[in-house]
């Protein structure tokens, strides 16, 4: 008697490719993990103005807040390789961050601040934020570039929309309510949509970019299969290229947080009124959301090198371009750091995936991110202790741009690792016969 086969999961049934289901959970995870960085920039002037804290004091907790993911993220990156691995750390991860978020309305001090914020929120950013960077980049591999710029795209769309929202409140009801509102929202969106997470499409039946499985054999977005070969943990760490990227990469994300979390406090500071500059805030969620098609488009069609040495030497220039050019407002320089930060927030977790394939992006990219988050968390708090001590801005924005110009050199010196003829051979027996 012949068995009828096993009727096909829903996932697998849908219409179009789960993969993007993984990538919608990944956009509603950036909204809840950096969207929050900038909500906290955004409050900054009224919370320290009632609670009668330094800037220094506040942004310590919103640097912290990255600063743990140094400790979590090689901890949690090997899990994001196990079948369960990536639904368990995102929803424990959604569920630290919602409490700690609707904790902070009953703050009175700086300290309860830093560790509702700064810590609870490190350790749920340090689960969250491996979608991106190990989960959507083994889901796809010819549409890779798009695929992880809509899946960060969250962040820039929190920003567009915060700003009008934040004004409306804080003059209604005042900022603990909004913090009450996110923490609300964040139980809600940010926790339930984990449940929906896999690792790789493989677990359900299925190929990168929804093809048949199969049919990608010997294929890659450049048509060899040399280009996607997948290195081990260890074969990564014995190549100079990991190490150079590793610290270019790091150097190059100064900005990722610092400049867009303190757009406000920058422009107050320069003479413009609070609304003013705090809406600024919406053209840079404008510029990171609309632009990223574009360079996902590039980074589908070119090499993720090739496009960030573009987008570095851009950078290079559009970060101090506030301190160059005069006529260079709040809204245009929001703009150009949007174009900048947006898509190099996206491009460099691709970095890992792009030159050392897909299969152990987890285990890599957990060594590779830990450098990158310790410098993106310390711009708020490098920006803000500038000002305490010299007070003015500048220093600590002429140090974004050359933290741009930094990674353009480190990206110039290294090559993706050709594979030996041996491995692509090893590749090509071990895929599935058509």
């Amino acid at each position: 008697m012949v068995s009828s086969p096993r009727p096909r999961p829903w996932l697998v049934r849908l219409p179009f490719y789960y993969g993007w289901v993984i990538v919608a959970v990944g956009f509603i995870a950036s909204a809840f993990s950096i969207g929050l960085t900038w909500t906290a920039g955004l409050l900054a002037v009224p919370m320290a103005a009632e609670l009668e804290w330094s800037g220094s004091a506040f942004f310590f907790a919103v640097s912290l807040r990255g600063w743990l993911g140094i400790v979590f993220t090689p901890i949690m990156g090997p899990y994001l390789d196990r079948p369960r691995g990536p639904r368990v750390l995102v929803l424990i991860g959604g569920l630290v961050n919602a409490v700690g978020v609707l904790l902070i309305p009953f703050v009175d001090s700086a300290w309860q601040f830093v560790v509702l914020f700064g810590v609870l929120g490190g350790i749920a950013q340090a689960a969250q934020t491996g979608i991106s960077a190990a989960i959507v980049p083994k889901w796809f591999v010819r549409q890779r570039g798009m695929a992880v710029a809509v899946s960060t795209m969250g962040g820039g769309l929190t920003a567009v929309f915060l700003p009008p929202v934040v004004g409306v409140m804080t003059g209604a009801s005042g900022w603990r309510s909004i913090w009450l509102v996110i923490g609300l929202l964040a139980l809600v969106f940010g926790t339930l949509s984990a449940l929906l997470l896999y690792r790789e499409p493989e677990d359900l039946g299925l190929a990168p970019d929804g093809r048949t499985p199969g049919s990608e054999r010997g294929v890659t977005p450049a048509g060899s299969i040399a280009e996607e070969r997948s290195f081990t943990r260890t074969e990564a760490l014995h190549t100079s290229v990991f190490w150079v990227l590793l610290v270019g990469i790091a150097v190059g994300s100064l900005a990722n947080n610092g400049i867009p979390a303190m757009l406000a406090p920058i422009f107050v500071d320069r003479g413009f009124p609070f609304d003013v500059s705090a809406h600024s805030l919406a053209w840079y969620g404008v510029a990171s959301t609309i632009t990223k098609f574009a360079w996902g488009w590039a980074a589908n069609r070119f090499s993720v090198r090739a496009v960030l040495l573009i987008l570095t030497f851009f950078g290079a220039l559009a970060l101090p371009s506030v301190l160059i050019f005069p006529l260079v407002g709040p809204g245009l320089y929001a703009f150009l750091i949007g174009v900048y930060i947006g898509a190099y927030f996206f491009l460099s977790q691709m970095v890992w995936a792009g030159y050392f394939g897909r299969t152990h992006v987890g285990a890599i990219s957990a060594l590779g991110r830990p450098l990158g988050l310790l410098v993106g968390a310390s711009g708020p708090f490098i920006l803000a202790t500038t000002r305490d001590l010299t007070g003015s801005y500048d220093l600590g924005i002429w140090l974004n741009g050359l933290s741009a110009a930094l990674c353009f050199v480190a990206l110039v010196l290294v090559r993706p690792v050709r594979p030996r003829a041996t491995e692509s051979r090893r590749i090509l027996e071990a895929a599935p016969e058509r």
